[in-house]
């Protein structure tokens, strides 16, 4: 072997034969820049024979979906001897098309004179056509928006004006049956009575035949209204199924919405189309933000009739269930533990407690209670009785509010609870029981009454005076008020308040003295 012999070029053909992207070069001193070498690559990509393409220029791989402009913008760069990178749709020997990625660059002598251009082909057809899935998606969304941002906005506002439960469930089914592509939407709530989910409002689209037993599902069923809510997420089926959950012809999807909110689940929305496509993930994620938008209205409306109520009826339960935390709190201290209030913050209710036994007691055994994130004094430790109390999840004060349902009393004394509720005569006592009962199997009801509220001019300035207080002055104030801030032997100073609130004294002083005018100007002022 003759060791004066230089192996580059041999290694750099080598390199060019098993390259696996396509590489083609062409000669630009020769008539119409015919190709002089391709490699196996390039062989594999277009399914031409080297035999075949040699001598020609490689134009022979366009057709009629090959763009003008991308070889326009080809042909300008080899006219101006400059590199480029275009992707062309070019087809195979066989025809099938396919998207061609091309970067081209001039190769020059030793004098800068370009002798020959270098082509590098990739085949990005899975690239382009995901790109296309993609535009195609977005494009789907933008319609999806379009054509329900007008429907989201309508029922929001339906939602918001409506008088009543029976009309927020009338408004959403009615503008949501508008919509083309569904064809049937009902709403509806468990009857306890009868452990079905019965329909409350519904419209269907191109019929009249449909009525409430029709749509009627039981609680237990492999239904996605029962699933939905069972489990407090949304639903959905398609094909078969679907055409088996609603009494209709024609249906090729069905979605179920929990109407939930704050851990409580109001009832059921069901929006039954044609198509499956109709009901994709995307919409069933705008109809899962209206049901939540529902769920708040119907929580509001639920809390605003006990408010507005003149014939109240009384509940009182008893039960020495440990998962309720009062009845567990007070077994550990052998001790009676009393509900005092609620202040409903944005991140969870605060609940109010005084307790027969010193603070640093009280706040030890509360940290072995499961139930209880946070258990804090008001006040001063030495002599407070008063305590806050975050709960782990949501709790059963606040599981009624939202019911229109108020925890009128809940105290426990050595691990056995009473509770009293009030709730306005026209809702229906045996749902909270049933709901009582939900969350602790073995309560027990000992007592039922009805009473009167006293007269409505009172009741509206009270209602009015709790619309304009803010949270924080409502808290400021309720806290002075529970602690025995006001009272002549004041145990608690401003300092020891402003502190359990997480804000200056300068700070909640502020915020009681605004609420102490605005609880004066109710008293004097009308």
């Amino acid at each position: 072997m003759d060791a004066s012999a230089d192996p580059i070029p041999d290694v750099r053909l080598r390199a060019m034969e098993e390259a696996p992207v396509g590489i083609a070069v062409t000669d630009p001193t020769r008539s119409d820049n015919p190709l002089v070498y391709v490699n196996d690559a390039f062989e594999r990509i277009t399914g031409y024979a080297r035999e075949d393409v040699l001598g020609h220029n490689c134009r022979f791989l366009q057709g009629p979906e090959t763009a003008d402009e991308a070889v326009a913008d080809l042909r300008d760069a080899v006219a101006n001897e400059e590199p480029t990178t275009v992707v062309l749709r070019n087809y195979r020997a066989d025809g099938e098309a396919f998207w061609n990625e091309v970067t081209v660059a001039p190769l020059r002598d030793d004098d800068g004179r370009v002798t020959h251009f270098v082509g590098f082909q990739s085949d990005v057809t899975a690239r382009k056509r995901a790109e296309a899935a993609l535009e195609r998606e977005r494009a789907s969304l933008a319609r999806l928006l379009e054509r329900l941002e007008g429907v989201v906005a309508d029922v929001t506002r339906a939602v918001v004006s409506a008088d009543g439960r029976a009309n927020v469930e009338d408004a959403v089914c009615e503008r949501l049956a508008a919509v083309d592509a569904y064809s049937l939407v009902w709403l509806g709530d468990v009857d306890h009575a009868s452990g079905e989910i019965r329909p409350h409002a519904w419209r269907a689209r191109d019929t009249t035949d449909v009525d409430a037993a029709a749509l009627t599902v039981p609680r237990d069923a492999d239904h996605p209204a029962a699933r939905a809510v069972r489990t407090g997420r949304v639903q959905h089926v398609t094909g078969a199924r679907a055409s088996d959950c609603v009494p209709l012809a024609d249906v090729g999807g069905v979605a179920a919405i929990p109407l939930r909110y704050r851990g409580t689940t109001y009832g059921v929305l069901v929006v039954a189309a044609p198509t499956a496509a109709a009901l994709d993930e995307s919409e069933r994620t705008v109809l899962e933000s209206l049901g939540r938008t529902v769920a708040t209205a119907l929580s509001a409306r639920e809390s605003r009739r006990l408010i507005a109520a003149d014939q109240t009826v009384a509940v009182e339960f008893e039960l020495a269930d440990p998962s309720l935390f009062v009845v567990d709190l007070s077994t550990r201290l052998d001790a009676t533990v009393r509900y005092r209030g609620m202040v409903d913050e944005a991140d969870a209710p605060l609940l109010f407690f005084d307790v027969d036994a010193d603070a640093e007691t009280v706040v030890a055994a509360a940290d072995d209670v499961p139930a209880i994130a946070s258990m804090g004094v008001v006040g001063d430790a030495e002599t407070a009785s008063l305590f806050e109390c975050r709960l782990r999840g949501g709790s059963l004060v606040d599981d009624l509010a939202e019911r229109g349902v108020r925890v009128r009393e809940m105290r426990a004394t050595n691990g056995v609870g009473r509770i009293e509720v009030d709730l306005p005569a026209s809702s229906d006592a045996r749902a909270v029981v049933e709901r009582v009962r939900e969350r602790y199997p073995a309560v027990e009801v000992v007592s039922y009454r009805e009473s009167e509220r006293p007269p409505t001019t009172e009741r509206a300035a009270l209602e009015s005076l709790g619309d304009a207080l803010t949270t924080r002055q409502f808290t400021a104030l309720q806290k002075a008020y529970l602690s025995g801030y006001y009272d002549a032997n004041r145990s608690v100073t401003g300092d020891a308040l402003a502190e359990s609130m997480g804000i200056s004294r300068s700070t909640f002083h502020q915020h009681l003295r605004a609420a102490e005018r605005k609880v004066f100007a109710a008293a004097f002022d009308w």
